[in-house]
């Protein structure tokens, strides 16, 4: 299951190279849940850290996704140490896992 599709893309801060991720390798997990207005808000988050294969420079990616209410994306937020951001994925909350009593 993903909630998201398309592509990911950052470069390495020190040697430019270009990394794409695509949805099936993004494991996003249910981290948070709670009741509002509308109904639910449920977040997501991906935390990745890999070398670059061109220079070894860390990379560490922390992709966060909230849908509000259930079903729409609501905002989204993503850090990354090592890399800049080129593209962020596009979602899709129909295959989202349910937040275990979070």
């Amino acid at each position: 299951m993903s909630i998201v599709n398309g592509t990911f893309s950052l470069t390495c801060n020190k040697c430019g190279k270009q990394h794409d991720f695509t949805a099936d390798e993004a494991d996003f997990d249910a981290t948070s849940g709670s009741e509002r207005q509308m109904g639910s808000e449920n977040g997501y988050t991906w935390e990745h850290t890999f070398n670059c294969d061109e220079c070894e420079n860390e990379i560490e990616i922390e992709y966060e996704v909230w849908e509000y209410p259930v079903g729409a994306f609501n905002n989204d937020q993503v850090e990354i140490k090592g890399g800049t951001e080129v593209n962020r994925y596009g979602y899709d909350f129909h295959d989202a896992p349910e937040p275990d009593d979070i």
